[in-house]
């Protein structure tokens, strides 16, 4: 027997022993959380049954080693409609606490510092949704400075981090600043080559990967209609202002960003902190001169089928086009 598929009968008691843990064997292994669940979409080998049945069954090893309990992100979606009411995301947090204490940790990319750049404002402690953040004292070219932390087994790589920091200098690896903005920038040169063609406006919309549930508009952010510029973000919370009024600056008629519905975010409440700097960005742009309708922030449910299509054609029909563009770049 290999060390993978070896048996400890030990170990599920020891799961049982942490906090969330005590419902390990309460689950009946239907399926139904592999079912709702969002991660399996990007991650296939994702299966939380199965990881709870390699748990109940004491293969210790092959769970602890496993990158499948760190992918759970705690959304609850499978909560509402486990038939046994068991808060999966409470058990993978027991489990993990295993694997932290025996030296395992979060595997993929998770947000970085910049120490030299940070200035200890806390607003990203303030906005992360795992408690991943913290302002320490480290030592920085040989002088003590508070600082922001990350403690990699507890984030997410959600990004709302790197919305909210005023002085860019925290950032996950394939969702950086630098990054979205090269991916807005091509997508406003892509619109610019169609100047001429007889279209209603050109609309750049930022999505959140998670809430695109439905084959139809999963296919259509792939490849959206002529005049139409689709950028997939991790999360709406990734979303700040500066993004926006980047792409109205490029030349986008109008701006449409997209989230998972308040109790549905993939990440907890990502989507509602990006619905709160929303306010903020209104009474800016208002400032700024620009058309309230050219900007637009809505939400999609597990339930919705070809939301994205009837969002971007609304607001495709809403948006101003032609001189706006101009009084925004001023």
């Amino acid at each position: 027997m290999s060390k993978a598929t070896r048996l400890d009968p030990g170990f599920v008691a020891e799961i049982q022993a942490e906090p969330g843990g005590e419902h390990l064997l309460t689950c009946c292994s239907c399926g139904t959380c592999a079912a709702t669940c969002l991660v399996w979409r990007y991650e296939p080998t994702f299966n939380p049954r199965r990881v709870l049945r390699r748990a109940s069954l004491g293969m210790r090893e092959a769970v602890l080693s496993s990158r499948e309990i760190w992918q759970c992100s705690a959304c609850d979606l499978c909560y509402t409609r486990c038939p046994q009411q068991i808060h999966i995301s409470d058990v993978m947090r027991a489990i993990r606490a295993i694997a932290i204490r025996e030296g395992y940790e979060r595997p993929g990319p998770v947000a970085t510092v910049d120490v030299q750049r940070c200035v200890a404002c806390g607003q990203c402690v303030a906005a992360c949704p795992y408690e991943a953040l913290s302002l320490q004292t480290v030592s920085v070219n040989r002088q003590d400075k508070v600082v922001s932390q990350v403690d990699r087994n507890l984030c997410a790589g959600c990004g709302i981090c790197n919305a909210v920091c005023p002085s860019s200098s925290i950032a996950v690896e394939g969702s950086k600043d630098q990054e979205l903005y090269a991916d807005l920038v091509g997508s406003t040169h892509a619109l610019r080559q169609l100047a001429g063609k007889d279209l209603a406006s050109k609309v750049v919309t930022m999505v959140c990967r998670w809430c695109l549930r439905a084959e139809a508009d999963r296919a259509l952010a792939g490849a959206p209609p002529e005049g139409v510029e689709v950028v997939t973000v991790p999360c709406a919370g990734r979303v700040s202002p500066l993004l926006v009024l980047t792409a109205l600056r490029e030349g986008a008629d109008a701006v449409l960003m997209v989230g998972c519905k308040d109790d549905e975010c993939h990440y907890r409440h990502g989507s509602q902190l990006h619905a709160n700097r929303q306010v903020a960005l209104g009474s800016l742009l208002e400032l700024m001169g620009v058309e309230p309708q050219r900007v637009r922030f809505a939400r999609m449910g597990s339930l919705d089928r070809r939301g994205l299509e009837r969002l971007l054609a609304e607001t495709v029909g809403a948006a101003p086009c032609g001189a706006a563009v101009e009084q925004a770049r001023r």
